[in-house]
């Protein structure tokens, strides 16, 4: 089945801090945090959206470019890496119980093993948002797998945003379903290893919030809780 050509989305605000506010949801509080040189974020309960309805990660390079050294496709190098291994193995700490009770979720997500890398979800059964936290890294080239199937026109909705927490970061979506309220930010923390955060938003915020911004900022909470190892 042939994808749509690659859309243009409309940039996020950057901003020069991170900007904290306290905001209500349809079921609690939720912490909106700008992430710094980041989005201009809004309040509302995410929900998971399917990776392979919304994302390209996993799609790994062919035996060419599986040769060539790390970054390409035009990703960016990763400076700084930030080791996540404990993470990889139990995604479901990368969320503290305070910041998931800040997004009205449970304070603890439901591990799940995917093709490429295990993974969290955290579900609120009341407003069906939820969010996950998904490790790819059985499929180690970092973001450049993310470019490579943007630069093959695999990709509907491609965006590379400011990063998010000093840590490079892109919307790439195989199909745009932001109309739906789900979006993907996926973020490299190594240039082998990248992690993804697939959202929808619950029905209540369908129209109203931006699920990529959403999105950009569960990513930016949880690298928060990753840096402190």
């Amino acid at each position: 089945m042939s994808l749509a050509r690659p859309a243009t989305a409309t940039p996020f605000r950057r901003c020069r801090s991170v900007a904290v506010r306290r905001v209500s949801a349809l079921v609690g509080s939720l912490a909106v945090l700008a992430v710094a040189g980041c989005t201009t974020t809004s309040q509302g309960e995410p929900a998971a959206a399917t990776s392979a309805e919304t994302s390209p990660s996993g799609s790994v390079p062919s035996s060419t470019d599986s040769g060539r050294e790390l970054p390409f496709a035009g990703a960016p190098k990763v400076n700084d890496p930030l080791d996540t291994t404990r993470f990889q193995e139990d995604p479901c700490q990368a969320l503290t119980a305070d910041q998931a009770e800040s997004l009205a979720f449970p304070p603890t997500g439901k591990p799940q093993d995917m093709a490429f890398g295990n993974a969290c979800e955290w579900r609120n059964p009341d407003t069906r948002g939820a969010a996950t936290v998904h490790f790819l890294d059985r499929d180690p080239y970092g973001l450049s797998s993310e470019y490579l199937a943007h630069e093959d026109g695999r990709t509907e909705l491609f965006v590379v945003l400011p990063p998010i927490e000093g840590y490079p970061a892109v919307v790439n979506n195989v199909v745009d379903r932001r109309p739906t309220g789900a979006c993907t930010v996926v973020v490299g923390v190594s240039d082998e290893i990248r992690f993804e955060v697939p959202i929808r938003l619950s029905p209540e915020n369908i129209g109203k919030k931006d699920p990529c911004e959403i999105a950009a900022m569960v990513a930016g909470m949880a690298l928060q809780t990753m840096k402190k190892g």
